[in-house]
């Protein structure tokens, strides 16, 4: 799948070519879960924002969902790469069963690690954003009183 990704440069270390890495790993998660429990492995919100890289995972066994209660209790299911997820989300995949994989961009894990190192100091965590968006959905997940703005 790494051919898909024109221009990607792992001796790059812009962050680019970071975020870059982390989509290519999202992609690589899903087709290990493929290959490891096969077909059908349920991956909530498209992994990444490239059509043929979704149709060439759909047309493997991935099957594309938006909320969990799309996916069958104790399935695979692989978090999005990008922004994370709620804490409520983990508890509800846990509570039913699945078998979850985390996707989630290393770049995005540590600013959550950050932001919850702040909280835990007492500071408080301002996102500026958009109400509901995914991004501040997933920073809800590491940190509780994060305060969305």
């Amino acid at each position: 799948m790494l051919g898909a990704c024109k221009g990607f440069d792992e001796s790059d270390s812009g962050s680019a070519a970071r975020i870059l890495r982390g989509r290519v790993r999202a992609i690589e998660i899903v087709e290990r879960a493929l290959e490891k429990y096969g077909a059908p492995v349920y991956v909530r919100h498209e992994i990444v924002h490239n059509r043929h890289v979704v149709d060439s995972l759909r047309d493997k066994g991935a099957r594309f969902v938006e909320e969990l209660s799309e996916v069958p209790a104790g399935a695979v299911t692989i978090f999005k790469a990008r922004h994370g997820v709620a804490r409520k989300v983990e508890q509800d995949a846990e509570r039913r069963g699945l078998s979850v994989l985390d996707a989630t961009c290393p770049l995005v894990s540590k600013v959550h690690m950050q932001g919850q190192r702040y909280v835990d100091q007492g500071r408080t965590v301002i996102l500026i954003g958009h109400a509901g968006a995914p991004r501040g959905r997933g920073h809800d997940g590491p940190a509780h009183r994060f305060r969305f703005t």
